[in-house]
């Protein structure tokens, strides 16, 4: 029998293979479900696609597979440290990265740590990912998946050498359709579950909703403002300025004959400024909250290829200045829609080197 190996199971057909998987290499696996959601953030079963059942989901599997199955009660750790700032960094007008945050936080953090308390010395996920370790430095980093179009890593850019050390991705070398398959090779109940939405607290996948629902429930109310263009002149009239990302074209509510873009939120003036694409246009960034994985810290001049969103495909850049926890980016080419709050991942080849959370985008 190999190592004790805790699984975060949330009762979908990834978590559930990679669990399966860890158990038939003889691994002692046990099960462990974080329950974080409660009434306050669901919607009317009605708007969900499929029944939010997670804990039910993860418990069958484990039935199935005869192994130990844990329900943590995360409840109001998720609510302090995942909704709150989820919530807080629309209204500073900053789009967050809540999987970013839960991921080191919550599920490397107190999900973890229990299970540690019920003797595994390893913790599994059913990210696409690969974890990679230098034999000479120690150091811990991150690889993409294989296959490339489910690779998950992006959102797994602030875990430390600690968390990596502990962790195994079984997914990695895998695509969804062969997940797909040993589910069904392996009868597991969740073979044909549906992919899990966006954002797991949002299960409606209206932010806007979930905003305003949260809003409402303190008290607060999200007041309409104006539209301005770069000289400061009213164009129309936004629904409040949490609602709206850098970057976003539709869904804005003006005609001025051209297409245009947010290129701007104030939020001391309840006021978002729209342009055209090329305003959007940055030539670098600067980050915060540095986390680096190949290195303690990467010398100025690094090369490297830079994601600046889950979805982008990565650009050329330059690492131009290093501090202890902020770095400044140079892309190769201007880059548009550089958005504070969103996470910048640093890659070279397919190895995740490190990352920072965007602060300001530079001209």
């Amino acid at each position: 029998m190999k190592s004790k190996v805790a699984v975060a199971m949330s009762g979908g057909v990834d978590s559930s293979v990679a669990a399966a998987w860890l158990q038939n290499q003889g691994y002692e696996v046990i099960g462990v479900t974080m329950e974080h959601l409660d009434a306050s953030l669901l919607p009317a079963q009605g708007a969900l696609r499929h029944p939010y059942q997670p804990s039910r989901d993860a418990a069958i599997v484990c039935r199935q597979l005869g192994i130990e199955h844990h329900v943590v009660d995360l409840h109001a750790l998720f609510e302090q440290t995942v909704i709150d700032y989820f919530v807080g960094e629309y209204l500073a007008g900053r789009t967050p990265n809540p999987c970013v945050h839960c991921n080191v936080h919550i599920k490397w953090g107190a999900l973890w740590e229990f299970g540690r308390r019920c003797g595994a010395g390893l913790f599994a996920t059913g990210h696409y990912c690969r974890v990679q370790s230098d034999p000479q430095t120690g150091r811990y980093w991150l690889q993409q998946a294989v296959h490339r179009p489910k690779d998950q890593s992006y959102a797994l850019w602030r875990l430390s050498q600690e968390q990596l050390r502990c962790t195994l991705f079984p997914l990695g070398a895998w695509s969804k359709e062969e997940v797909r398959a040993k589910a069904r090779e392996w009868n597991l109940s969740v073979a044909h579950k549906n992919e899990s939405q966006e954002i797991c607290f949002v299960l409606d996948d209206d932010f806007r909703r979930f905003l305003t629902d949260r809003l409402t429930q303190a008290g607060h109310s999200i007041p309409s403002g104006d539209f301005v263009d770069r000289t400061g002149a009213v164009i129309g009239r936004h629904r409040g300025y949490p609602f709206y990302t850098i970057g976003q074209r539709k869904g804005l509510g003006v005609a001025l004959g051209r297409p245009v873009f947010v290129c701007e939120i104030d939020p001391g003036r309840n006021r978002i400024r729209l342009g055209e694409q090329q305003e959007l246009l940055a030539s670098g960034l600067i980050a915060d909250q540095s986390n680096w994985l190949a290195w303690p810290q990467p010398a100025a001049g690094t090369k490297v290829e830079a994601r600046i969103r889950y979805k982008d495909p990565g650009f050329a850049a330059t690492i131009d200045q290093v501090e202890t926890d902020r770095f400044i980016l140079r892309f190769d080419e201007p880059r548009p829609a550089v958005t504070p709050g969103q996470s910048v991942v640093c890659y070279q080849e397919d190895r995740l080197v490190g990352g920072g959370i965007i602060e300001q985008a530079l001209p």
